[in-house]
């Protein structure tokens, strides 16, 4: 027996009772690297025979497998199937992926995994409403998301208060995406301070996202520090983000 088949042996059991917790504590990362696995060893099929019979009397952490093990196979029609199935139960993660894989439906999705408390699926369901016009009930799934602490959702949040000229509220809301970590938000926030002339407090923003290599950063503040006569600061900001370095 070779090391690749000592090591299926070993991996088939494992991965079985790592995918039944992945899937019940809904571990997003655990679930695709055990799914990698077994399909590395041509064991999808083992898996699939081993959660079906669970997943179609209607056990949830099962029916989330059979998810997973359909997208680690290209499978997207099967997984949107057993999604549907666990969106019967109401459980806000299939609801979300639904949205996500199904966009003549996404509206539907987003809103039932929002409702059900999904900061992203709230998130998602703005920007469903914001491109279909409906920017004030946008705004508000937006709002409810970034207090939840959706950092994205801060920043959607702030970009449609500049669309109503509102830079103050704007500000914000950019403000609390930087505080949270969100490098989005740095580089978003030192280019409203640009565009209002708050130069200094503009180099601060955008130095910060720049350290953390967002390049639309780096060449907003390259043309902050050439602006104010610093030439030579801008052009090693510029070298930082040439091909090959």
């Amino acid at each position: 027996m070779s090391n690749d088949d000592r090591l299926a042996t070993g991996i088939g059991p494992a991965a079985v009772i790592a995918l039944k917790q992945a899937a019940a504590e809904d571990d997003a990362d655990a679930a695709p690297h055990w799914c990698a696995r077994l399909t590395r060893f041509g064991m999808i099929g083992e898996a699939r025979d081993h959660f079906r019979p669970a997943a179609e009397d209607g056990d949830l952490a099962s029916i989330k497998c059979m998810v997973w093990l359909a997208w680690e196979a290209g499978q997207d029609g099967d997984a949107v199937t057993w999604l549907r199935r666990a969106a019967q139960d109401d459980d806000p993660w299939a609801m979300f992926e639904l949205g996500r894989s199904l966009p003549d439906e996404a509206e539907q999705w987003y809103r039932r995994a929002a409702e059900a408390g999904d900061g992203l699926a709230m998130n998602n369901l703005g920007s469903v409403l914001s491109r279909a016009g409906r920017r004030e009930e946008a705004m508000d799934w937006y709002r409810r998301a970034a207090e939840s602490g959706i950092e994205l959702a801060m920043n959607n949040l702030a970009i449609q208060h500049i669309l109503q000229g509102d830079s103050e509220n704007a500000e914000q809301w950019f403000r609390r995406a930087a505080d949270a970590g969100s490098v989005d938000g740095m580089a978003n926030l030192g280019r409203l301070k640009v565009e209002t002339d708050d130069l200094q407090g503009a180099e601060t923003w955008l130095t910060r996202a720049a350290e953390k290599g967002h390049p639309g950063a780096v060449e907003l503040l390259a043309d902050l520090l050439t602006r104010t006569g610093r030439p030579g600061e801008a052009e090693n900001w510029r070298a930082r983000t040439a091909p090959g370095q």
